[in-house]
């Protein structure tokens, strides 16, 4: 179990600054996947709190379940490996959760027994190092829709900030912060629900 307090800066983007950004930063590699199971009850109990949880498939078959809880700057991210694989709509057995998710869980009282896949994310992600943090492009994939950001992880709020108002402007990209991809699926499930 690890806890790691997560600083990043994002901007939303449309699929031709994507490709530009792709092709200016990106050129050598190819994307990788990484598919994200969203788990909440089906009142929004973690969500209605500002956190998150979620199972991430990696492609080393190994997969890591994440609480992010907001902190005074960032996220602070709690993380469990586990061997259980989600699937859409199933109960999440309360035995798999790591002890120190499970006790932020309770904290917040949240019903751990009425916990459910909720639904999948997938993102085709690319990263590179920069003297200032980690550039991440990234294209989702969810319900039936698609977007795409570039994120900006780093250790120091104020340097990353500036680093990537920088680059920004570099780009000739308004900043345009996009919600973080938990609210995106779940403001986009219950549109489609509203629609039924």
């Amino acid at each position: 179990m690890a806890i790691e307090r997560e600083i990043e800066f994002k901007q939303r983007l449309d699929k031709a600054h994507y490709e530009k950004i792709k092709a200016q930063y990106f050129s050598k590699q190819s994307p990788f996947k990484q598919v994200n199971y969203y788990i909440d009850t089906p009142d929004f109990q973690i969500q209605s709190q500002k956190m998150a949880l979620r199972i991430r498939e990696k492609q080393n078959a190994s997969n890591e379940m994440t609480l992010k809880v907001p902190d005074q700057v960032g996220l602070l991210e709690h993380n469990a490996q586990v061997t259980w694989a989600p699937k859409q709509e199933e109960p999440v057995p309360v035995d798999i959760i790591d002890t120190s998710i499970r006790e932020v869980l309770e904290q917040r009282h949240v019903a751990m027994q009425d916990l459910l896949v909720l639904g999948a994310l997938t993102t085709y992600r690319l990263e590179t190092e920069t003297a200032h943090g980690l550039l991440v492009l990234d294209h989702s994939t969810y319900l039936d829709t698609e977007d795409y950001e570039l994120e900006f992880e780093v250790s120091d709020f104020e340097t990353g900030k500036h680093a990537f108002h920088q680059l920004l402007d570099q780009l000739q990209l308004e900043p345009d912060t996009p919600k973080n991809k938990v609210q995106r699926f779940f403001e986009y499930k219950k549109a489609q629900s509203n629609h039924k």
